[in-house]
């Protein structure tokens, strides 16, 4: 059995339609149908009902489908280090969205100068699929916002920064020392969107707090984020990054010391090159206070 089979097998089962499937799979339909019998062939059953409304599986075409699902799995963990092994030097790195905003980029750089012989990639992923990129071992280390608390990554606190709350002139809020939770019940807000982890936290938050937060904008960068707050649309939630300069907003503390947080993660017990090792040493060298 040829092991792309499976694949296919999948598609027809997910689409319930060979012509369906065979388009996406850019193959013929006739083409496609003999794989299925085929398949059906090599191991004594029948997967699917064929009907003019489609193709739906049969007992059998469920229990091939559950099991093609987790082969398909591991085949492309395999497939994945099977390339890692046999490329040069090299190392795939993730920043979840928005850490590249805080992640001191020249220390980054410096490595790469100083290591020509490593292949460096990287990339932005929304927090989730990092995770699970670093989990199926496409990515080697990734920088990723918050303790993702599964026992199969190892991970380092990296980098932190307080959020606060950017309060435009003319505000009610404008001149408390620092907000809570409770303070902005009523308020219209504006965050990062779903893609950043920060809307994820901010929202439980508010939640654990008995509210739902009256959410009225989101955005994906922090520059439309400052300028809508100083528009007078609403209050905006957002890291302090570093070397920010606000006019006509000030940035005020949340209490509680919320911070947005940075975990450098790997794989757990993934037999890994001295390239992963080198970058977790010069790391350690050049962020061991953490606090930005």
């Amino acid at each position: 059995m040829d092991t792309k089979h499976l694949e296919y097998f999948r598609s027809v089962y997910e689409e319930k339609s060979i012509h369906a499937a065979a388009k996406k799979l850019f193959i013929s339909p006739q083409g496609l149908g003999k794989i299925i019998q085929n398949l059906e062939a090599e191991f004594g059953t029948t997967f699917f009902n064929r009907t003019k409304n489609g193709v739906f599986a049969t007992k059998s075409g469920n229990l091939f489908y559950e099991q093609c699902v987790k082969i398909c799995k591991d085949l492309q963990l395999l497939q994945s280090r099977m390339e890692r092994i046999e490329e040069d030097r090299s190392l795939r790195i993730g920043f979840a969205t928005g850490t590249l905003q805080l992640f001191p980029l020249n220390i980054l750089y410096r490595f790469i100068e100083n290591h020509r012989e490593i292949q460096i990639h990287w990339c932005e992923y929304s927090n989730q699929i990092l995770i699970q990129k670093i989990l199926s071992s496409e990515i080697d280390y990734g920088f990723v916002v918050g303790n993702a608390h599964t026992g199969n990554l190892t991970q380092k606190l990296r980098c932190v920064c307080p959020v606060v709350l950017l309060v435009y002139e003319g505000h009610p809020l404008y001149n408390e020392k620092i907000i809570s939770l409770d303070m902005l019940r009523n308020e219209n807000l504006i965050l990062m969107n779903e893609s950043f982890q920060i809307y994820h936290d901010f929202t439980a938050a508010c939640r654990i707090h008995g509210f739902a937060p009256k959410v009225i904008a989101k955005t994906m960068d922090g520059g439309t984020l400052y300028r809508l707050c100083t528009e007078k649309l609403g209050l905006a939630v957002t890291p302090l990054f570093p070397i920010q300069n606000y006019l006509h907003v000030k940035a005020i503390s949340l209490a509680g010391d919320y911070t947005w947080e940075i975990y450098g993660s790997r794989q757990k017990n993934l037999n890994t090159g001295s390239e992963l090792d080198l970058l977790e040493t010069y790391l350690d060298e050049q962020l061991p206070h953490c606090v930005l």
